[in-house]
């Protein structure tokens, strides 16, 4: 079969125009195969394995690939070594097959040349009129000015692709959810990439934002990621198009963006937006705009209701001020009154230590700390930060008394069952010392906070027996069988017996007989074990002798 056979013609085209644009990288070639990254909205990895120039198999890593398809980057692949036979490039190496045979290109250019020139002029023309995306692309090619009617088809083009698509209800389920994020990326990498290639950067950058606010907006099973993807390539857009326009065409954009984080695009969206804004624009009247913009949104989450979400978000926004600050130049002591300003937020709060830190302004750092630790002391999770970093500093310092006393907290509070903190401890203590210190942790800890793997390491074992034979089910059980075993099979045994008899007493599937199964396997390398599953097994037969399901995987002991 001629390798051009295999592809639907779209893909073909859409392949061919992503190795005329350049984008099959790192070309690997041998006898047996051939290799190499096609860029697109990501980059992936194609590879055609292939015998005597017939292609045997083909993989690529994208969602199209990935539910079996040939992609447009495998064609693009293919095109790339067909140029590169062509041109001998590749010595030794069979051609592969293609579609018309050699001279192909020559017999195609014949026949247009030998046509009646008013023959090929009309049936372009008709083509031309009847395929809107064919006319675009055309125009693209030609490098045509873009006119109001020719950004009223682009936009009719993209609604196409979203009507194509959107089923019942206007949503787009997983199965056809990879084909309409490849259409869509097909025309930000052949339509708008021609309008930059033009440099038609005000046509280009209002279909990329109208595709970028119509994929936030669209209802779809986005299991595969397909959104992130079509953003990001977005975000490529724009990107190119900042290092290219004008300052005044730089200033629409900044508007556009700066209006768009408003609420009125889905929130995951706007980081899109953020990144762009706050990685580029870096000229003075932005910075002021951008700091003003910065301070409202902090002023806005400030007055809103005492929640997670209020502290999430004026930390977010005030390390942004703080950022647009450093690029102004701003002074440090000013930096820090905006921060001291806002220490109740657990972000600033962090960037604050960080600074003092970084300055050796330890007795500031631990201070804050400090508080920090009383303000948000209903926060286990950000108390256990500030205690671990006022450890570090306590030790650093020398102030072994405040060191000792916040290794405490953290074993018996703030990370408790935590292993490493465990042993810092213990190595601040004689082995005599420690035999008493030890218990007071067992005493206070709670059960479940660990303390199992602290009788492990302490070699506790019978103590960790009583805990394994306490907790339901095997869990803890197959997590300590290979200390526990040698020294109590017995005890062992029976827990396994046990939990097995209570989990055979219930009616189940054929999965959970097959566990059952598995846990009657694991027992019988016991002493005694053998004897005691045989027994078990025969008392099943008879009372279970019903359920066909379990008497079928009992034979398979």
């Amino acid at each position: 079969m001629t390798w051009q056979k295999l592809f639907q013609r779209h893909i073909m085209d859409r392949g061919y125009g992503y190795y005329h644009r350049g984008r099959v990288e790192d070309l690997y070639v041998s006898e047996d195969f051939i290799e190499a990254a096609v860029l697109g909205s990501d980059e992936y990895d194609v590879h055609i394995d292939m015998t005597s120039g017939n292609i045997t198999n083909m993989s690529c890593n994208c969602p199209f690939a990935d539910e079996g398809n040939y992609c447009k980057h495998m064609a693009a692949l293919l095109f790339c070594w067909e140029d590169k036979i062509g041109n001998n490039e590749v010595e030794g190496i069979p051609k592969i097959r293609t579609e018309i045979g050699e001279g192909a290109e020559d017999s195609v250019t014949k026949l247009v040349n030998e046509a009646d020139h008013v023959f090929v002029k009309n049936f372009l023309v008709g083509i031309l009129k009847n395929d809107e995306k064919f006319l675009n692309r055309f125009k693209n090619a030609l490098r045509c000015e873009i006119s109001p009617e020719d950004m009223k088809r682009h936009k009719n083009q993209i609604k196409d692709i979203f009507r194509k698509f959107a089923g019942w209800g206007d949503f787009i389920d997983y199965y056809r959810a990879g084909e309409f994020v490849s259409e869509l990326e097909d025309f930000l990498d052949d339509d708008i990439q021609g309008m930059l290639d033009n440099q038609h950067y005000k046509e280009a950058f209002e279909l990329t934002n109208d595709i970028f606010v119509k994929i936030g907006n669209q209802d779809m099973d986005d299991s595969d990621g397909g959104i992130e993807k079509v953003a990001t390539r977005c975000v490529e857009i724009w990107q190119e198009i900042l290092e290219q326009c004008d300052k005044k065409f730089k200033k629409k954009m900044f508007r556009w963006y700066m209006e768009h984080l408003n609420g009125s695009i889905i929130d995951y969206m706007e980081d899109y937006i953020e990144h762009i804004l706050f990685e580029n624009f870096k000229e003075e009247e932005f910075l002021a705009n951008k700091l003003a913009f910065t301070e409202a949104k902090v002023s806005e989450f400030k007055r809103g209701k005492d929640s997670w979400s209020r502290g999430y978000y004026v930390g977010k926004w005030a390390i942004r001020h703080i950022a647009v600050m450093q690029e102004q130049k701003a002074p440090q002591t000013k930096i820090d009154d905006y921060c001291k300003r806002n220490l109740e937020f657990d972000k600033i709060r962090k960037y604050y230590v960080g600074n003092c830190i970084k300055r050796k302004d330890y007795d500031s750092a631990v201070h804050v700390l400090e508080e920090g630790k009383k303000i948000d002391k209903d926060s286990a999770g950000i108390v256990a930060d500030y205690s671990l970093q006022l450890k570090k500093l306590y030790k650093q310092r020398g102030n072994d008394q405040a060191y000792k006393k916040e290794l405490w907290s953290l074993v018996l509070k703030y990370k408790a069952g935590d292993m490493t903190i465990f042993k810092e401890l213990k190595s601040l203590y004689t082995e005599k010392e420690w035999e008493e210190k030890r218990e007071i942790i067992f005493e206070k800890l709670h059960k479940y906070a660990g303390i199992d793997k602290l009788y492990e390491v302490e070699k506790l074992y019978d103590r960790l027996l009583k805990n394994v034979l306490d907790s339901p089910g095997l869990y803890k059980l197959t997590e300590y069988e290979k200390c526990l075993k040698k020294l109590y099979p017995q005890e062992l045994l029976n827990k396994y017996e046990t939990v097995v008899e209570n989990m055979a007493s219930h009616t189940s599937d054929r999965k959970r007989y097959r566990e059952i199964v598995a846990i009657l396997r694991r027992m019988r390398k016991y002493p005694q074990g053998k004897e005691k599953v045989e027994k078990i097994v025969t008392d099943w037969r008879t009372l279970y002798r019903n359920r066909r399901a379990m008497m079928d995987e009992l034979k398979k002991l």
